[in-house]
C-alpha cells in the first residue's frame, strides 16, 4: 500500500563579497592584531576579466588596481574589510523522494532516494572557513593573485535509503 510521496527541493543562492588582502607583505606586528588590507586605486576595477566567461588560467583580478604592495611596511592600508564587489555565486539543488508502505498497524518501511547537488553544477568555493572568493588567491602581491586554487563544489552524490520501522 503506497501511503505518501513526497519532493523536497533544496535551492541555496548566495554571493559572498570578495576581501582582498596583502597579508604575504604585512609588515604589521601581530601584537596589534590588524592585518594590511589594500585598497583600490580611484578609476580602477578590481577584475581582470569578466566572470561570465572566465579562463581559469588567467587572473580574475587586476594587482595594478590595487595599492602597491610594497608600500605595506607598518602601513595598514586604506581598503575596506568587505569590499562592494561579489565573487561568484553558490547554487545547489537537493531532493528526496520518498515512498512509505504500511506492513501492519505497527510496522513500515520507508524507501527513499536523495540527490545531492542533483544537476551537477559546480561553483568556485573555498576548502575551509571563507572571507571573500576563497577559490581565488586574493592576497596582493603573491605570484598567484587572483589565479584560481583549483576548488569547486562536491559532484552529483545519489544515495537511497530502506527503513524498517516496528
Amino acid at each position: 500500500m503506497l501511503l505518501c510521496s513526497t519532493v523536497k527541493p533544496f535551492r541555496v543562492s548566495l554571493v559572498e563579497p570578495v576581501a582582498y588582502l596583502g597579508d604575504s607583505y604585512c609588515n604589521v606586528p601581530g601584537e596589534f592584531a590588524a592585518g594590511c588590507i589594500p585598497g583600490l586605486k580611484p578609476g580602477f576595477a578590481p577584475w581582470a576579466q569578466s566572470k561570465g566567461s572566465l579562463d581559469p588560467n588567467k587572473p580574475l583580478f587586476n594587482e595594478l588596481s590595487f595599492e602597491n604592495f610594497n608600500s605595506f611596511n607598518f602601513y595598514l592600508g586604506q581598503g575596506p574589510r568587505i569590499s562592494n564587489y561579489r565573487g561568484f555565486g553558490y547554487h545547489n539543488h537537493d531532493v528526496t523522494i520518498m515512498k512509505s508502505f504500511r506492513i501492519r498497524e505497527k510496522a513500515a518501511f520507508q524507501l527513499r532516494g536523495e540527490f545531492f547537488n542533483i544537476w551537477n553544477w559546480h561553483t568556485f568555493n573555498c576548502p575551509t572557513q571563507c572571507w571573500g572568493s576563497g577559490a581565488f588567491d586574493t592576497s596582493v602581491g603573491d605570484s598567484n593573485f587572483g589565479l584560481w586554487n583549483g576548488t569547486v563544489t562536491n559532484p552529483r552524490n545519489i544515495q537511497f535509503v530502506g527503513r524498517f520501522t516496528f
